[in-house]
């Protein structure tokens, strides 16, 4: 089956009477984004996601978006390894809110808690939390998943207008990454988007101005400082000692109610 929204397989609506008797063991096992080499990210996250990693942009058919950069080789992550352990220091919120996921009805703008059935954690055992009690009411448990998933839909609603401003002042520009490893192998990593120093001291002062105040200049200037994190990546993710540069391509686990 084709995978729904980067890691999900199988996702249904949260129903009282289907999953009255569900329950969700969390695991630590993030095997299920080892087929990731980028993931979203909202704005919120942007100062612990510029510590370890790149932070690159990505145009899509509704707008440019925000990605962390995990990987180097298209359907493989370097911060999860064999195991299914992740090696890094912060676990991005759209990868802590699994199996769970909002879904937009067709036809209007109405979203539905949903989960993926095929998590290896769900089972009817009474193993891990119950989102339905013995009456069919929500638990406590249930509760906090769906106000995480509240908070990370509107931290990401805002996060698309911030894209969307980039884009809107044409600050955005085509890159890649290229590195030489030790052993003399070379390789570039492509089709991402980042912000053009160029672009952004051309704007008119009026602008810069407006994107100080908003704060979209914080997040620029985070996005600019991440990119510094490429180095470390390619050496996750290849081994040996990489001297990458980025050139235009003309030629912690949280708490479920914490983003």
């Amino acid at each position: 089956m084709t995978k729904q929204l980067l890691i999900y397989d199988k996702v249904v609506p949260v129903n009282r009477q289907t999953h009255r008797d569900l329950s969700v063991r969390r695991t630590t096992s993030f095997a299920f984004a080892q087929g990731l080499n980028s993931v979203p990210i909202v704005d919120v996250e942007f100062a612990k996601v510029a510590l370890e990693a790149p932070i690159v942009f990505a145009k899509t058919e509704t707008g440019p978006v925000s990605l962390a950069l995990i990987g180097v080789e298209e359907g493989r992550c370097a911060l999860v390894n064999d195991e299914g352990a992740w090696t890094g220091r912060y676990v991005p919120a759209f990868l802590r809110r699994y199996p769970f996921v909002f879904s937009a009805q067709q036809g209007n703008d109405k979203l539905t808690l949903c989960v993926d059935e095929s998590f290896e954690g769900l089972n009817t055992e009474n193993r891990g939390e119950r989102l339905f009690d013995a009456d069919g009411k929500e638990t406590t448990y249930l509760s906090t998943v769906l106000r995480f998933i509240e908070e990370y839909q509107a931290t990401f609603n805002r996060t698309q207008a911030f894209c969307d401003r980039l884009a809107e002042l044409d600050l955005l520009e085509e890159a890649r990454i290229d590195y030489r490893l030790g052993d003399g192998k070379t390789g570039g990593i492509t089709g991402f988007w980042r912000v053009s120093n160029e672009k952004l001291r051309a704007l008119p002062d009026d602008k810069i101005a407006q994107l100080f105040r908003s704060g979209d200049l914080d997040l620029i200037q985070l996005h600019m400082l991440s990119m510094h994190n490429a180095e470390r990546l390619i050496g996750q993710a290849l081994g040996g000692k990489p001297a990458p540069t980025a050139s235009p391509a003309e030629a912690e686990e949280a708490e479920p109610a914490e983003i």
